[in-house]
C-alpha cells in the first residue's frame, strides 16, 4: 500500500481469516504433517510417540471444522467493493477471526496500522 502511493495507486487490503478453501484443507494439512512426521528421526518420533500425533491430526481436524469458515463470499464481497466503490476502504476485513484479530488496528489511523 505505501510502496503504491508514490505512484498515485490507492490500494485496498483485504485481511481475511481462515477459509475452508486452498491450503486450509484437512486433506491437504494432515498429508503435510505426515509427510514432516516421516522426516522426523526415529529417536524424536520415539519422544513424542505415535499417540501424540493421532492426538494431534484429530485436534487440527476438529480446529479446521470448528474455526473454518465455509462461505467464501464473504472475501469476495469485500473484494467486489473495493473494486467498485467510489470511496473504497483502505482495508476490508472478511471473517470472524480476521475482524477479532485486527479489532484494535481497526482504531488506529491507517499509517500506524501501516508502520506495525
Amino acid at each position: 500500500r505505501i510502496e503504491m502511493q508514490h505512484f498515485g495507486v490507492k490500494v485496498s487490503v483485504v485481511q481475511h481469516g481462515f477459509f475452508k478453501a486452498g491450503l486450509v484443507n484437512s486433506d491437504v494439512i494432515e498429508r503435510d504433517l505426515l509427510r514432516l512426521w516421516n522426516t522426523l528421526t526415529p529417536e524424536i518420533r520415539d519422544s513424542y510417540g505415535e499417540k501424540y500425533f493421532v492426538e494431534y491430526i484429530k485436534a487440527q481436524r476438529s480446529s479446521v471444522k470448528r474455526l473454518c469458515d465455509s462461505d467464501i463470499s464473504k472475501v469476495i464481497k469485500c473484494m467486489e467493493h473495493a473494486l467498485v466503490a467510489k470511496y473504497p476502504r483502505t482495508r476490508y476485513r472478511a471473517g470472524w477471526d480476521a475482524k477479532f484479530f485486527w479489532l484494535f488496528l481497526s482504531y488506529a489511523p491507517s499509517c500506524l496500522s501501516d508502520m506495525l
